[in-house]
């Protein structure tokens, strides 16, 4: 099975770019709502909420790149994240920002001295969308 590079979903760690050669890759963004429907009304009525975002990552890795993740996992420090999905230009969709806690970090070996790795986070602060170029 072929992969495709990283540019699907770039992640950086403390300023520097893990390689990523990532299988899947997926961005949700989340409003939380609060119901105010009251009786006698057709419709809801909901009241916006904070928005949040979940942010979940296959991937192969190398060495350094399981390295910086794993310390990223155990600083509980915030993480820069860049989700764009498509190669920049090319049918590009955009490109989402923001910061994440590492909230998973999932690591399984095989013979051929790749690691798959599966990494979940959730977002810190708003997520800012940069339209296509």
């Amino acid at each position: 099975m072929s992969f495709i590079p990283g540019y699907i979903a770039t992640l950086t760690v403390g300023g520097t770019d893990v390689n990523i050669w990532s299988s899947d890759a997926s961005l949700t963004l989340n409003n939380e709502t609060l119901d105010k429907t009251t009786l006698g009304k057709d419709a809801r009525v909901f009241i916006p909420g904070l928005q949040s975002a979940d942010v979940s990552i296959s991937m192969h890795l190398d060495t350094a790149g399981v390295a910086l993740l794993q310390t990223a996992y155990a600083s509980t420090v915030p993480v820069v994240f860049s989700f764009r999905p498509g190669a920049l230009g090319t049918a590009d969709a955009g490109q989402w920002d923001g910061t994440m806690i590492v909230t998973s970090l999932e690591l399984a070996g095989s013979v051929d001295d790749n690691w798959q790795m599966n990494l979940s986070g959730s977002a810190t602060d708003a997520v800012v969308y940069t339209a296509p170029i």
